[in-house]
């Protein structure tokens, strides 16, 4: 899998919204990085600071394409809350058996989603944060 680096081409113009997701950039290079040297991550705390960073994030996002009036809001929010879901099965199935999960799938499914969601999804409310 190849590393997705972050660049100025994820800012969507919100600075908190542009924080949360360089975070989420900061953190698939510190788990790709433990990986990397073989340093066994510990996948428990790790699928829990995703699933909470995950809903904070999307709260806070949802709460500022409301604000400015983002026209597709729903169908938006509905993207939000079937990753937020498959986060959530993810943390129930290592829970049930800690072998069912794969870092190196956690680490695909985050950064393949996070990096195609704000290219694609995000950049459509772009507009409408910057004239607010």
């Amino acid at each position: 899998m190849e590393f997705v680096e972050w660049t100025e081409k994820y800012t969507v113009g919100n600075p908190l919204v542009d924080a949360y997701h360089h975070i989420f950039f900061q953190m698939v290079d510190e788990f790709r990085t433990a990986l990397a040297q073989d340093v066994p991550p510990n996948m428990e705390d790790r699928i829990a600071f995703l699933v909470d960073y995950t809903i904070m994030h999307f709260e806070s996002e949802e709460k500022l394409m409301e604000k400015v009036g983002y026209p597709d809001f729903e169908a938006h929010r509905e993207t939000h809350h079937l990753f937020r879901d498959k986060m959530l099965d993810l943390q129930r199935r290592y829970r049930l058996d800690p072998g069912a999960v794969k870092a190196d799938e956690l680490l695909c499914l985050v950064q393949d989603w996070f990096a195609n969601h704000i290219l694609g999804t995000d950049m459509e409310f772009k507009p409408y944060v910057g004239k607010n």
